[in-house]
Formats: structure tokens, sequence, C-alpha cells
């Protein structure tokens, strides 16, 4: 009886076994394209009499269809999902690509493939499994560069007074909405931010950029007045650090800097000279405020070519240039206070 039993078993586990069936293909397209730092979500169909384990994986080889083989240079980005049993079951898997990928273009005589196979602990034969190559071959994988650039168009170097602001202009491209840093940094090499000689950093500013290819724009960076003058460091300068980043690509070595050749342009912080004792006060038949109007009287465009006005703290709020026939420069948008407004070596003091 028992003898019986034990051949039943056997010949019933047997024709499990035999009738045991999975298939696996690929439904994306072929080659795709990934950048390092992202992710990309593949389409499968499968079929399955049992529950399975399945494998995808990105590997690197110099022959499309080996996989594990002496030609198999190196794996990476490994997924190893189970399956249930079903009948032409479409599903999809996304496998994360590291920032620190290499890249396809670095690669020498190999190219990147995506393996996608299903197995069975009831077959633990590899013979046994079932994989999505195409005549031999795996889908082709090409891994790229983030899709960003940044670089810098103003003059280097430049310079501007603690208290004032400077703009500066840079060119961009994204594909997608891309988050910007702009900071001062003071080191004593001008391609090393953040690193052991980087003594100090200030002046912060991180705006968020939409996506879009060669876009020209501008960015302010308002300069403290208690901000540290360039004459004052020692063996070091201030250099402008501007990048661009994702958070899809949170490795920093994804991220697209304005640098040039590995160098940052240098900016340099001149000494705030707004104390009205170094200058001679304006006629008041030539320039003077009116309160009434809340506007700047001007009634010498020959000798007043532009002017400058600055709160009480030196720093610079209001810039009017090329002044020809204007007579009337409205005030009306700045806060109350007092104000000194500057032209050469000349100035006014007025309250708004």
């Amino acid at each position: 009886m028992i003898k019986t039993l034990f051949s039943f078993l056997l010949c019933f586990f047997g024709i499990y076994s035999i009738s045991a069936q999975y298939s696996i293909s690929y439904d994306s397209n072929d080659p795709v394209t990934v950048v390092a730092g992202q992710s990309i979500t593949l389409n499968y169909t499968y079929t399955a009499s049992m529950q399975v384990g399945a494998q995808f994986q990105i590997f690197e080889t110099d022959v499309s269809g080996i996989f594990g083989g002496a030609t198999a240079i190196g794996t990476a980005v490994a997924e190893f999902p189970t399956l249930d049993a079903g009948t032409d079951v479409m599903g999809t898997i996304t496998l994360n690509i590291p920032a620190n990928l290499p890249l396809s273009s670095s690669l020498s005589g190999t190219e990147y493939r995506i393996f996608g196979k299903l197995s069975s602990a009831m077959n633990s034969d590899a013979t046994e499994d079932a994989t999505w190559d195409t005549a031999g071959a795996y889908p082709l994988i090409t891994v790229t560069a983030p899709p960003y650039s940044i670089t810098y168009d103003s003059g280097n170097p430049v310079s501007v007074v603690a208290g004032e602001s400077i703009t500066l202009n840079y060119t961009y491209s994204a594909s997608m909405d891309v988050d910007t840093q702009f900071q001062i940094f003071e080191a004593d090499v001008p391609g090393i931010f953040g690193g052991a000689t980087a003594n100090g950093t200030g002046v912060i500013v991180t705006p968020t950029v939409t996506a879009g290819t060669d876009v020209s724009t501008t960015i302010t960076l308002d300069i403290p007045l208690d901000f540290p003058t360039s004459s004052s460091l020692s063996g070091t300068k201030y250099y402008i650090f501007g990048k661009l980043s994702s958070a899809a690509n949170p490795d920093a070595s994804s991220d697209a800097d304005w640098s040039v050749a590995g160098e940052y342009p240098e900016i340099t912080i001149n000494e705030n000279t707004l104390s009205i004792n170094d200058f001679t006060a304006f006629d008041r038949d030539k320039l003077y405020f009116n309160s009434t109007s809340t506007s700047l009287v001007i009634n010498d465009t020959n000798e007043i070519k532009s002017l400058n006005i600055y709160n009480v703290m030196g720093k610079k709020v209001f810039k009017i240039e090329n002044i020809k026939n204007t007579t009337n420069v409205d005030l009306s948008t700045l806060p109350k206070g007092l104000y000194i407004a500057r032209s050469d070596s000349k100035f006014l003091k007025f309250v708004r």
C-alpha cells in the first residue's frame, strides 16, 4: 500500500513538473535610452502555470546574446520580483539607474543589454528557465548623461560693492524643471567648491528654472553690506558657483555646473564708499525730492546722467540710468524711510 502511494505521488509530481510551463516576452521598444540617475519602466508579457521568480537585470557585454558568460564584463541594476501564476499577464518592471553607472559612451567595445527571465524552484536546472531574448539577443539599453547643462555668460572677473547687487547672465538647457544654485564661495583654488580649500560660503540663491532649450536668463546676487571685502581675504579669492540639479538625479556627480575647464568665474567684493562725507550735496535747483508727489525732480539732465538710490544700510534699492529728458522719477514704490541719491561725486539725502 505504501509503495503504491509513493509511486502515485512520484508519478503525480513528475507529471506536474513536466507540465509546468512558463514563458516571457519583452514588449518595450528596442533599443531604449535612460538617463543615469533616473528610472526606466519596461513592459513584458508572461504565462506561468505556477508562481515563478523573475529576474530583470542590466548587464554589460560585447556579445548581445550572452549573459553571464566569458564576455559578460559586469552586471548592475538587478530586480528579483516574484510573479503569480497566470496566462498572458501584462506587467511592467522599473529599473532604477544609479547616477554613477558608467555611461554607454564610456564603454569600450561593449554595450548594455537587458536580461529578463522566469524560473521556478520546481525546475532548479537553469536550462528550464525562460528568457525574453529574441533570436538569441537581449534588448539594448543606452545609458546617457543627465539632460541639462548651464553656461556662464557674464564677464570674468566681475566686481561688486558690498551692500549692492550683481546681475549675472547664464544660458541653460533642461528637458525637465530643475533646481539651480548660485553661490559665492571663498577658496584658494578656483576649481574647488566645498573642498578643503573652500574657507567659507555666502550669498546663496536657489531658484527653480523651467524646462527649455538654450534659455538665456539672469540671476541677481545681493551682496550684504557687512560681507568681507576681497581685500580682506588672505591668500584666497571669491568665486561664483552656478549649477543645475534634479531630484531625479540625487547623486551630486550628475549635477551640471558652469565651470570652464574646471574653474569658476571670479568675483571681487569692494568696500562700500557710501559715506556722504566724501561727496558734495546737490544744489536744490538741480535735484530735490517732492514729498507730495513722492518723486525726485531733476532740473539738470546735462549734469545728472544717472542716479543710484541707497537705503540707510547702504544697499542700493533703485537705479535710474540714461537720464535725458526725465524731470520726475516716481519713488512711491519705496518703503518710507531715509534715502540717499548719488550721482558721481554728488548726493541728495531725502525722506520718503
